[in-house]
């Protein structure tokens, strides 16, 4: 009897634990500067980045068009980290003239250099963050959100420039993305 009782309780602290060790991306977007739960896996337990998944489009004012390819990936390790449930980013930009700009249509997960992470507190902007030619400082972390919550059709997305210097870059050199502008996209 004694051993059964033993038994129930160690089962029953394994089953707390492993409970303990998951936290969804609403839990995630609520922690204060390392204030976090401690925890194993991030996951999207309330469905919130689907509506992010697919092909975007859009065309910024000085002609370059932008096509973004979004993809949820369910408990991904990316660089060694914690596995989590993921927003994975792949972009072709085009130049006005037809040239490309920025190809990684065809990369792999781990290679797209364009990477989800979390909601803002209000679970309305998903941040991730984009790593294309970080020799050139072209990195920073990019905002996705939808202007009117009631169109899942037109996607809001700011890249914010990282504030490195870099004495490298041929002069003149702008960012893919523009920095700290808004792109409106439509969904395909």
């Amino acid at each position: 009897m004694k051993n059964t009782i033993i038994y129930i309780l160690l089962f029953l602290t394994t089953i707390v634990s492993c409970k303990a060790q998951l936290i969804s991306l609403d839990q995630l977007s609520q922690c204060e500067s390392g204030n976090c739960p401690n925890y194993t896996f991030i996951k999207d337990t309330n469905n919130r980045l689907n509506k992010f998944v697919g092909i975007w489009k859009g065309t910024y004012l000085d002609g370059r068009t932008y096509e973004f390819h979004f993809a949820k990936k369910n408990d991904f390790i990316l660089y060694g980290g914690k596995p989590r449930d993921m927003i994975i980013g792949r972009i072709l930009i085009k130049a006005n003239n037809g040239t490309e700009l920025e190809n990684t249509i065809s990369s792999t997960n781990g290679q797209t250099h364009f990477n989800g992470f979390e909601f803002d507190k209000n679970l309305i902007k998903y941040q991730m963050y984009y790593s294309g030619n970080a020799e050139c400082n072209d990195k920073g972390h990019v905002y996705i959100s939808f202007p009117d919550p009631n169109n899942l059709n037109q996607m809001r997305l700011v890249f914010i420039q990282d504030m490195d210097i870099i004495a490298s870059c041929p002069d003149g050199y702008k960012t893919v993305i523009p920095d700290a502008k808004i792109l409106l996209l439509t969904k395909q």
